[in-house]
């Protein structure tokens, strides 16, 4: 269902009323790829992270996938702002997880988010979002894919909790008998 990033536009080239996101890095500043490496670039930062974790300060040229800013409302519908919807669409995502899980976690906050715009009227959402449980004293990361689009209702793709990072160490590597350990480590 998603499509692979592609350019929009080229450094300069943007349209003069266009919001580029801050975090973008300069035109004056290196590395100098060509739009074929920083689209192989976004592309495979995509696949690994299922789309929520794109640097996006890595790249010049402006790409489908984009970073939401939660202070721009033109992604909402007043009265509502854009950081309202991103709750909304995380809480509700958060309701179905907790259905599906039989959990009881709680919203916390947004904490980032990408978009890009399908060929409809729908806009795809990559949500990250903290959910606490009210066994566990910090927050969890969760992370929700949702097709949004005003006329319908949201269609909830996916709702995870942020996987785990599989952290290895070696314990007293003086010693003879080295100890090998794994520890399932979340970002919290």
């Amino acid at each position: 269902m998603d499509i692979k990033a592609y350019l929009l536009y080229e450094p300069g080239c943007e349209p003069r009323n266009m919001h580029i996101p801050c975090i973008r890095r300069g035109e004056d500043e290196g590395p100098y790829y060509t739009h074929e490496e920083e689209e192989r670039l976004i592309n495979k930062q995509f696949e690994e992270s299922k789309g929520f974790d794109i640097d996006f300060k890595q790249f010049r040229y402006v790409f489908n996938y984009k970073p939401l800013d939660f202070d721009d409302d033109e992604m909402a519908i007043e009265p509502e702002t854009t950081r309202e919807l991103m709750d909304r669409l995380s809480r509700e995502s958060l309701e179905k997880y907790n259905e599906k899980e039989a959990t009881h976690y709680e919203f916390v906050k947004v904490t980032k988010a990408n978009y890009y715009n399908s060929a409809t009227a729908a806009t795809v959402y990559f949500i990250t979002y903290q959910g606490k449980a009210p066994s566990y004293d910090e927050p969890r990361d969760f992370r929700a894919k949702v097709v949004h689009n005003y006329h319908t209702p949201a269609k909830y793709i996916s709702c995870e909790m942020k996987p785990c990072k599989n952290v290895h160490f070696i314990e007293n590597a003086e010693k003879e008998d080295v100890k090998r350990t794994k520890i399932d480590k979340c970002d919290i």
